[in-house]
């Protein structure tokens, strides 16, 4: 699932998809995409930073505050990173980044900051509403790893026939 992928221009944003967070601390999921996008961050002090996902019933914050908070934690400067926190799914997470995106100036060049398992969905949506994604994986559970490819698969399916052109 892990492909060699084209680098990402100098002006690419980072994207920091959201997932679970956790009443004292985020998901192991979340935490390997913040620490991708610090790295990539630190490799790259051009680069700016989206943090997304809103706040889930069963969530204490919004994943896109906590996202932003745990960079910091690791370093990256706060103007440096923007919270987006309303949406609920990947879809919306692209959607509002790419608005705040159009607001700031910013092209469609985006890098991605998921797992692999996730990776191809998000860039086919990505691309699907005018962005040009670049990967940036982050670390998978290998435990956890069949149930999500198998939800990947559902979702995939799911996105191509609600979102079928012509």
């Amino acid at each position: 699932m892990k492909r060699k992928a084209a680098e990402p221009p100098g002006n690419a944003v980072v994207l920091v998809l959201g997932a679970k967070v956790f009443e004292n601390r985020l998901s192991t999921t979340l935490q390997n995409r913040v620490q991708a996008a610090a790295d990539y961050l630190r490799a790259h002090p051009e680069a700016v930073c989206i943090t997304t996902g809103g706040q889930g019933r069963d969530e204490p914050r919004a994943e896109g505050d906590a996202a932003k908070q745990a960079l910091e934690a690791l370093g990256v400067a706060p103007e440096r990173i923007t919270a987006e926190t309303r949406s609920r799914t990947t879809l919306e997470n692209l959607r509002f980044s790419k608005a705040i995106l159009e607001r700031a100036g910013c092209g469609p060049a985006v890098t991605i900051a998921t797992q692999g398992y996730h990776m191809r969905r998000a860039c086919m949506m990505a691309r699907h509403i005018g962005l040009a994604p670049y990967p940036l994986y982050a670390v998978s559970n290998p435990y956890a790893l069949p149930k999500n490819v198998c939800r990947e698969l559902l979702a995939t399916m799911k996105f191509l026939l609600l979102n079928r052109k012509g």
